[in-house]
């Protein structure tokens, strides 16, 4: 079992090596998340407008298609250790969009041909196609976003890099590489505003109240104060 002190630590270069290699290894079915789009995946979870457990969004890393498919681990060590590594990058990001928002960034990779001159994927995509994944879940729970049209327009960029080079809704959006890398510059301001859209949603009527009565407290006493 994994101490709860250990998941509040941030993940070392090592760890996201470590991590990135099991999920590209023969032990994953084969549409396992790659780390860019387990990113994209954990920031729309922690980002929403409730919370899901692990033991229902852990299955979709693995297997988009195929829900009930597991890992091969080597053993119960390797096990605790890939799940603790995934909480981790969970809690690192969910930590970042609430204390550091202006330091949050999506975990890229550079679009490259592979070795074979294999096309890579455009870049941003894949981290894009894990978040809208992540949305999918919950997706009746997240109409409020789209039903308010300036809050909608945040999910414009994760929208046309998930969905752009196949939708041709969105194809205008990044059919250059200007305009792509347009897109791409939006994301981490666009992950901040709709994690903080949700937020000021979920936040308890009481601490609404509390924040207003404060507001009220200190207007009256700049009040005093002028009338002194």
């Amino acid at each position: 079992m994994t101490e709860p002190a250990k998941l509040d630590e941030p993940l070392a270069d090592a760890d996201y090596d470590e991590l990135e290699a099991f999920l590209a290894s023969n032990g994953v079915p084969q549409d396992c998340m790659d780390l860019e789009m387990l990113d994209g995946f954990l920031t729309a979870i922690v980002s929403g407008p409730e919370m899901i457990q692990p033991s229902e969004w852990l299955p979709v890393v693995w297997s988009d298609s195929q829900r009930s498919v597991s890992p091969v681990f080597a053993d119960n060590e390797q096990a605790s250790r890939i799940l603790s590594l995934v909480l981790r990058v969970q809690n690192s990001i969910a930590r970042t969009l609430r204390e550091s928002p202006t330091r949050f960034k999506p975990l890229l990779y550079h679009s490259e041909d592979n070795d074979k001159g294999d096309k890579a994927p455009p870049e941003a995509s894949a981290w894009c196609e894990g978040y809208m994944t992540g949305v999918l879940l919950r997706e009746a729970e997240w109409e409020p976003m789209y039903s308010q049209e300036d809050a909608r327009d945040w999910m414009l960029p994760i929208e046309a890099l998930a969905y752009g080079d196949h939708d041709p809704e969105y194809l205008d959006w990044v059919d250059s590489e200007e305009k792509r890398q347009g897109m791409i510059d939006e994301l981490p301001i666009a992950a901040v505003l709709i994690y903080r859209f949700w937020q000021d949603r979920n936040r308890p009527e009481s601490a609404n109240r509390a924040e207003r009565r404060a507001q009220r407290r200190e207007t009256s006493s700049k009040g005093r104060q002028r009338l002194h």
